[in-house]
């Protein structure tokens, strides 16, 4: 390749990445393919056309681009993982596997590749055990986000002193991305696996309180706890994934919320529950237990002097 069609191809590639840096993907795209046109063996360029392409939920696109950087550089650990995530997604998780694998055998210290090694085993047994229904939506028994299931339970004085006992992470020192922000403190995701029998006696009560609500037997995926503190809240989210949209989970994974303490409700922002698609607005209550379809966007803001304290839980319905 001449030295210009070479200048060329890498201030297309300059222009792409600045694109890709304020949000214009599909500029970024095109410019990102005039350079892959110009040098077929731009590898970098194959990589960040396929990172843009996984944006836009491109996902076979993405593979092809990922696949095409690996052969171009063998070496390319970034490529294996991130190949590795968006086969995750798609639920090819054998593949997923092996590229994670091959991430660490280049670089053993890669702690995100080895903690999707453990979500694989864990999707492994969540798929082995929830199959998608094909039911027709209107065909089952299932909450919607216009009729979010409620209910109130004591909340024991001994479950909140359990919970302070456990181990947890500062919101505000987390480097990792996460909806939740602020000061506070939050639990890792397997609550319920604890021994004691305060928790037992909680993921026991909540189990029935679930299959009452969804009408059927469920499959807990994640639970969890929240402590939030003034200046703390929950940015607009949902529990709901590129794996679960793409397995075909839409009518069967749910999100529960347990309210322990409410805190200090005698301020501007008291820790409203927001729900989106429909709106909605809950002032929660000491004991009051939601349940609403985990692909519905929620979010909250706390500024009350009193730590603010729940229970989450993300399920999926088997029938």
């Amino acid at each position: 390749m001449n030295k210009s069609n070479l200048a060329k191809s890498i201030r297309f590639y300059n222009d792409a990445v600045e694109c890709e840096k304020v949000g214009n993907l599909k500029s970024a795209e095109e410019l990102y393919f005039k350079a892959i046109k110009i040098n077929s063996t731009f590898f970098q360029a194959h990589y960040n056309l396929a990172n843009v392409k996984k944006k836009v939920d491109e996902l076979d696109e993405a593979i092809i681009h990922y696949k095409k950087s690996i052969e171009l550089k063998s070496d390319f650990i970034n490529a294996y993982y991130n190949l590795g995530d968006v086969l995750k997604d798609l639920g090819r998780l054998k593949e997923a596997e092996q590229n994670f694998k091959k991430a660490l055998e280049l670089n053993p210290n890669f702690k995100e590749a080895k903690v999707n090694l453990g979500i694989i085993f864990e999707l492994n047994k969540l798929i082995s055990i929830v199959k998608p229904l094909k039911k027709n939506k209107n065909d089952l028994n299932f909450i919607s986000n216009v009729n979010t299931f409620k209910t109130n339970r004591d909340v024991e004085p001994e479950l909140i002193n359990e919970l302070n006992n456990i181990r947890t992470e500062e919101l505000d020192k987390t480097s990792l991305y996460d909806a939740r922000y602020g000061h506070g403190k939050f639990s890792n995701f397997k609550l319920f696996e604890n021994n004691s029998v305060v928790i037992k006696k909680i993921k026991a009560d909540l189990t029935t309180i679930m299959e009452q609500a969804v009408k059927s037997e469920i499959y807990i995926k994640e639970s969890f706890f929240n402590i939030l503190k003034s200046g703390s809240g929950l940015h607009p989210h949902t529990h709901f994934g590129a794996f679960d949209k793409n397995l075909g989970y839409e009518n069967q994974k749910f999100s529960l919320t347990y309210y322990l303490s409410i805190g200090d409700q005698k301020t501007d922002e008291p820790g409203i529950l927001k729900l989106y698609d429909p709106k909605k607005e809950i002032l929660p209550t000491n004991g009051l237990l939601l349940i609403f379809p985990a692909n519905q966007k929620h979010s909250a803001i706390y500024n009350g002097k009193e730590d603010r304290i729940m229970i989450g839980v993300n399920f999926y319905s088997l029938n």
